[in-house]
């Protein structure tokens, strides 16, 4: 009776994430967007700037609660096929940031491909932004708690440790194991 009632919750929850993902890519198609099929979300992601044309999302694409997408209008969102997003990930985008297929992002993430100058003849909030396109390879995860900076590139089949920087600085092997603050190397997928 149990792995019954299991069932049932399990085909619900699912049938739920995939009528969100069916209004998503609704809203997002209206707004000019790109999105393959078979888009499940848990919840809507909160967009802070409307999407216009600049987010394109593969097939098969899962995304979790509590998602933040953050454009600029010059700004643009790739997610490839099978990408799974967890929740309460910050993609902060001025520029691009495109994340692989079969790529997976834990919670509490946060992405962003841009920064304020930091010139101290005007107040920092007031100065234009600076950007640099990330890229995350297919293959790839990111750990709870991550921080992904601009102009940074993490590698197929790399794998980044919890609450890990990664800036552009960031030397990542294919199928690299990466950890800590600053970023080493500790092992890599055999």
């Amino acid at each position: 009776m149990i792995k019954l009632l299991t069932y049932i919750e399990a085909v619900i929850h699912n049938r739920r994430s995939r009528l969100k993902g069916i209004l998503l890519k609704w809203y997002l198609v209206i707004h000019g967007c790109k999105v393959g099929k078979g888009l499940k979300c848990a919840s809507f992601p909160y967009f802070k700037g409307f999407p216009n044309r600049n987010i394109i999302i593969g097939n098969n694409v899962d995304l979790g609660r509590n998602n933040t997408f953050e454009l600029s209008k010059n700004g643009k969102i790739i997610l490839e096929d099978y990408v799974l997003l967890h929740q309460n990930i910050l993609i902060s985008c001025n520029n691009q940031i495109k994340i692989g297929k079969f790529s997976a992002v834990a919670e509490n993430v946060s992405i962003r491909d841009g920064n304020h100058q930091f010139s101290k003849d005007q107040y920092y909030r007031l100065q234009d932004s600076v950007s640099e396109p990330i890229e995350i390879g297919e293959d790839a995860g990111i750990a709870a708690g991550c921080v992904v900076l601009m102009g940074a590139k993490i590698s197929k089949g790399a794998f980044i440790g919890s609450n890990s920087v990664i800036t552009r600085k960031s030397i990542i092997e294919e199928y690299g194991i990466y950890a800590g603050n600053p970023l080493k190397l500790i092992a890599t997928r055999k």
